[in-house]
């Protein structure tokens, strides 16, 4: 029971967004390893995690072939959700990683790699592009291997451990998990009140969040614990693979990952600037948000941060080039093809140039790409996870997510050089998509998870598309910013806002309105 492996898939499915792809099999033969878990949530089965080894031996020494397998149900506005997350490593005797592959599925959209060894580099592949990264054999060790050393942990109270660990999720890098023993304690599991051994742990890309797990004194897992901001405690439950097989009941987390302010914020794109005020729980509790351009931090102390947000000012003679722009070194992150953005593809360079026309001032190209976007996707809803530009330019459909992958592609494909953010947007009460309605329909609207791009069009000076909320305004809180480069890009995104949004609470301190405005307009829906 590795609590890590539900990482990426969850936060996913509550914060981005029923298919099921075949399980990758593990070699026909008895495995040396084997095991089953239930997932639980707000107490109904969601879905199953199980984990097989197998082993064989070649010329070079024995190989293990770990098949782990997680499925999980849950449900966005009362869409049903299924996302299916298999992955298969094939390491050596001492733990090297040889081998990976990868599939993660949701509605809508399907994430694939794989990787190989070469020396102590890792080629990983995936959605036509090739990275090389440098993680030396034994710094990442695969999950036999970190499976054999935390059974080897001494239980006794106060006994640490740390295992720098191989994530296919996150093949880039080393992952480190750092824990600790607790002690012994007699915890109800499903009805029986068994003596178990705690122990906590923390991984390096998912920090501030403190995973549990209680073995019994044989160190076999019984029940694991993970706390996931906007989705609450995800509970492992050690099952057999009977149980596992039960149809799992989808629970509603889009709700939980709302934020409501103590105020409402009237006609945000009526506004200049607005400065508010972040809380968390927790003395160590330290906000990592963006702080350049048009969010500034004002003030930052453990479990309080407060932060303007302002209306771009950046005017038609800022421009200094027009479109398109050279594939410099400095902005090739920002221009260039990825798994998420096909900047080649024959689809993109076409609604590129639909988009776009003529046009060759960069500004008013990035207004020209927000807009088409925003009519261009017909299916505006959450029944898709997080597809590329690709996938969303043959679909028309997505929500957030699928807005601001498609923005960011068709500016490169004009050779405008776009990013994209993860942060939160501002939905104001009575907005009018019938599918929130009934969720902001009160007196503060509601801060929820939110992707949107922007392009660069000079030094310092980025251009914000928004075209799900039909442009940017003051109602958009930045976490990071990022060129979206890698394969699979999930843990990357969705780490630091998990780390964010938990136990999130916002004010709203001050707001002022842009010159020349009626101040005293009737709330709205965001505008351009």
């Amino acid at each position: 029971m590795r609590p890590s492996r539900s990482k990426a898939i969850l936060i996913a499915a509550v914060l981005l967004g029923s298919l099921t792809l075949p399980a990758l099999r593990a070699e026909e033969q008895k495995p040396v390893f084997e095991e089953w878990s239930i997932l639980v949530i707000d107490g109904k089965q969601c879905g199953y995690g199980s984990t097989i080894t197998t082993k064989t031996d070649t010329p070079m020494g024995p190989q293990y072939h770990t098949v782990l397998v997680q499925e999980l149900v849950v449900k966005r506005l009362e869409i049903s959700m299924k996302v299916t997350e298999t992955s298969k490593v094939t390491e050596d005797a001492d733990g090297g990683v040889l081998s990976f592959e990868e599939q993660t599925s949701t509605f809508g959209s399907n994430i694939e790699s794989s990787g190989v060894r070469e020396g102590d580099d890792l080629v990983v592949s995936g959605r036509g592009q090739t990275k090389r990264y440098h993680v030396p054999r034994l710094t990442a060790l695969g999950p036999e291997k970190i499976r054999e050393l935390t059974k080897a942990v001494p239980l006794k109270p106060g006994q640490p451990f740390a295992f720098t660990m191989f994530e296919s999720e996150y093949p880039q890098s080393v992952v480190t998990q750092k824990g600790v023993i607790e002690g012994q304690e007699t915890r109800n599991v499903r009805g029986v009140d068994r003596k178990l051994w705690k122990m906590t742990s923390e991984l390096s890309i998912l920090p501030g969040v403190t995973s549990t797990t209680w073995v019994d004194d044989q160190g076999n897992d019984v029940e694991g614990l993970t706390p996931y901001a906007g989705l609450g405690e995800l509970h492992q439950f050690a099952a057999t693979r009977a149980e596992c097989m039960k149809e799992p009941e989808g629970v509603e987390v889009f709700t939980t990952s709302v934020v409501r302010p103590q105020r409402a914020i009237p006609s945000p794109g009526d506004l200049a600037q607005a400065v508010y005020r972040l809380t968390q729980e927790g003395p160590d509790k330290k906000f990592l948000l963006w702080n350049k351009g048009e969010q500034r931090i004002l003030s930052s102390t453990p479990g309080c941060c407060e932060l303007s947000v302002s209306a771009p000012t950046i005017s038609m003679s800022d421009v200094t080039w027009q479109l398109p722009h050279a594939d410099t070194p400095e902005l090739h992150p920002f221009l260039q093809t990825t798994s998420y953005l096909e900047v080649s593809s024959p689809e993109i360079q076409a609604l590129a140039k639909e988009a776009v026309g003529g046009e060759k001032n960069p500004i008013k190209a990035a207004h020209r790409i927000e807009q088409f976007v925003s009519d261009y996707i017909i299916h505006k809803d959450m029944s898709v996870g997080f597809a590329s530009a690709q996938e969303t330019a043959k679909s028309r459909e997505g929500d957030c997510t699928e807005h601001a992958v498609l923005c960011a592609a068709l500016g490169r494909a004009a050779g405008l050089p776009t990013r994209c953010v993860v942060g939160f947007g501002y939905l104001p009460p009575g907005v009018g998509d019938p599918a929130l309605t009934n969720e902001v329909d009160d007196e503060t609207g509601m801060f929820v998870g939110h992707m949107w791009a922007e392009a660069w069009v000079g030094p310092d000076q980025w251009v914000p598309m928004d075209a799900a909320l039909h442009g940017f305004d003051v109602g958009h809180i930045a976490v990071m910013k990022t060129a979206l480069e890698e394969i699979n890009p999930l843990v990357e995104l969705l780490g630091p806002m998990n780390q964010v949004l938990q136990d999130l609470k916002v004010e709203v301190l001050k707001t002022t309105p842009k010159p020349g405005l009626n101040t005293g307009a009737a709330a709205k829906g965001t505008v351009p």
